[in-house]
């Protein structure tokens, strides 16, 4: 049976460690009718990786899939990590609704499992080292993945895991800027819904920058040039309202933001 790999990393589009990573997984997965999907989110950004892993994993999955999730920031203490130690590696079950259920690998940091929290039905920790290595996602993870691939990682399940430990998801910040400039933010529709008006104008702050933009239905709903605040094409039930410049790159009105950004709505 052919499965599917996502793998969503903090590393740069076909880099030298997106390389060695994948070069891992291929070597320890050869004998699998295996697809990978590589993602990459930018360099220890747990709020991008938070989104992606949510929109990727509750989207339309065949049997089977697993994700392999490491944006580690190796936050967990401000003092020195002894031998290179970071955040701890977990195995989830996230439930689909109306789909196939996945399973994830992925480094428990930050807010990377945040907007899966209410969907996770299994949390175990995972027996790996988590030290004496700098590149722990190609020296030790990969080994992992092979054993959850292969549904022999019942002999790395540890203890259960409380789900209430994973952080919320924080509101009304960046997300996520996409490949035309479209700033996805973390206010859902229902939200926008209640408290601004379709066809009205509200003044949108990102950073020390504040731009005007309509509120519409849909990102098209605008002319050439006008800043549409509109729901976007993510957040499955409840979509994303994100920040659209018809014509131009959104993201350039606001100096072009980091995920995790604030973002303030008002009339």
């Amino acid at each position: 049976m052919k499965q599917l790999l996502h793998v969503i990393a903090d590393y740069a589009p076909m880099s030298q460690e997106f390389g060695e990573i994948l070069q891992r997984v291929w070597t320890q997965n050869w004998d699998l009718d295996l697809a990978v999907l590589p993602t990459s989110v930018p360099s220890m950004d747990t709020v991008g990786t938070g989104y992606l892993a949510y929109q990727l994993a509750l989207g339309p999955n065949p049997p089977g899939t697993v994700f392999y999730i490491n944006t580690a920031p190796r936050k967990e203490r401000r003092e020195a990590m002894t031998n290179n130690a970071g955040e701890k590696l977990v195995w989830a079950r996230v439930d689909v609704p109306g789909g196939n259920p996945v399973e994830l690998v992925a480094v428990n940091s930050g807010y990377t499992l945040s907007l899966l929290r209410d969907h996770i039905t299994g949390f175990r920790r995972l027996e790996v080292p988590h030290e004496g290595s700098q590149f722990r996602s190609r020296d030790f993870f990969p080994g992992v993945v092979a054993d959850v691939l292969h549904g022999r990682h019942d002999r790395r399940l540890r203890e259960e895991l409380d789900v209430t430990e994973i952080p919320p998801f924080p509101e009304s910040v960046v997300m996520w800027i996409d490949g035309f400039g479209n700033v996805k933010t973390s206010v859902r529709r229902s939200a926008s819904r209640a408290r601004f008006e379709e066809g009205r104008k509200v003044h949108v702050k990102i950073g020390g920058r504040r731009a005007t933009a309509l509120v519409t239905g849909g990102v098209f709903s605008v002319d050439e040039g006008e800043l549409a605040l509109s729901v976007g094409s993510s957040g499955h039930d409840d979509p994303f309202m994100e920040v659209f410049l018809r014509g131009g790159r959104a993201a350039d009105l606001f100096d072009d933001p980091r995920p995790g950004a604030t973002v303030e709505i008002t009339e």
